[in-house]
């Protein structure tokens, strides 16, 4: 991740061999069935149901599935980049083009992915783990994995949370999916922040873990957890998105209101810096660390692109690239975007 953000290959080749053995083990691990699938056995939900009798819950973990996904593509890409391992670089494709799918069922309300095989399609998890192929498999999105948009959409708005671990784990997947409301978010924040200004966790769902008799304060007197550092990130996704290669600005802005943000980090060594009225975008700036071209969604639409050098004034020539656009870049320079 630290690469795609910062292009720096020497950081890459320090942290290839760390990530090399993991995808070694992955490799080793998952096993290939009569359905020409390799599927993940034994594997378990996260802090749900453990080892079960005959194994009945320990295949396919759909957080196994995704991470495992998303380790192998990592490598394919990088032992690209780098020019190693090319026998294991094809195994590493080949075994991510073929895992198995993600379990899913039909629920009450419509066909919903589940945590793992057999889990049944109603349950009260800590953690949003059946939306791991949004986050933080990082397969399905706005713009990535239109296939699945809809199943993990119905999941995200039906999965029942007690409020174990989630306070930034479920905002964060639902902006990824363009779907959070950020008065709901503040309201969240709110219920579980501290004296000091630091967000903690309380129960918000019995069912689980946690009975109808369990004191919704308990875990605020634990300490703080780790998970619920990050809370700015959700801001940040709701800003600016870039994690599929294209940059896409204010994708979540559901009770936003105007809003502007400056020089945050996009993939492909990028610092942006935006400002949007509350109903459009009224700027739009990338500086370029490594001169890359960038890869950016317009959010005017269909309207034309007009990109400026600041250093000289120099008009550049913007390139329709799908439903994106792209633009030559310098190392060290800063564009003006805006309305063709």
């Amino acid at each position: 991740m630290a690469y795609l953000y910062t292009q720096d290959v020497d950081y890459l080749k320090r942290a290839y061999p760390i990530i090399r053995t993991a995808a070694r083990f992955l490799a080793a691990f998952v096993t290939k069935e009569e359905d020409g699938r390799y599927h993940i056995f034994p594997s378990i939900s996260s802090e749900n149901w453990g080892c079960t009798v005959d194994f009945k819950l320990n295949k396919d973990c759909i957080l196994d599935l995704a991470l495992t996904r998303f380790v192998l593509d990592a490598m394919v890409s990088a032992s690209t980049i780098l020019g190693q391992d090319e026998e294991e670089h094809r195994h590493w494709k080949e075994i991510s083009n073929n895992l198995a799918s993600y379990p899913r069922s039909r629920g009450p309300h419509g066909e919903v992915w589940l945590a793992i095989v057999n889990a049944p399609p109603e349950h009260v998890y800590n953690v949003p783990i059946t939306l791991a192929p949004v986050f933080p498999g990082e397969q399905v999105g706005i713009v990535r994995g239109a296939e699945f948009l809809d199943i993990a959409t119905r999941t995200a708005k039906t999965i029942r949370l007690e409020g174990g671990n989630d306070l930034v784990s479920q905002p964060l997947i639902r902006a990824r999916l363009g779907i959070l409301d950020l008065a709901w978010f503040k309201g969240q924040i709110e219920y579980c922040m501290l004296p000091d200004g630091v967000s903690n966790d309380r129960v918000r769902q019995s069912g689980g873990r946690y009975g109808l008799t369990t004191d919704f304060d308990f875990m605020m007197r634990m300490g703080l957890w780790c998970e619920n550092f990050a809370v700015s990130v959700v801001l940040n996704e709701c800003l600016l998105q870039s994690y599929t290669g294209t940059i896409r600005l204010f994708p979540n802005v559901m009770n936003l209101g105007a809003a502007r943000f400056d020089t945050l980090r996009a993939v492909g060594a990028f610092l942006v810096s935006a400002t949007f009225d509350g109903n459009s975008v009224t700027r739009f700036e990338v500086l370029s660390e490594r001169g890359a071209p960038p890869r950016f969604v317009s959010p005017w639409k269909e309207k034309q692109i007009r990109v400026v050098r600041s250093s000289d004034g120099k008009h550049m020539t913007a390139v329709a690239d799908g439903d994106a656009w792209t633009v030559a870049t310098q190392p060290g320079e800063r564009y003006s975007i805006s309305i063709g």
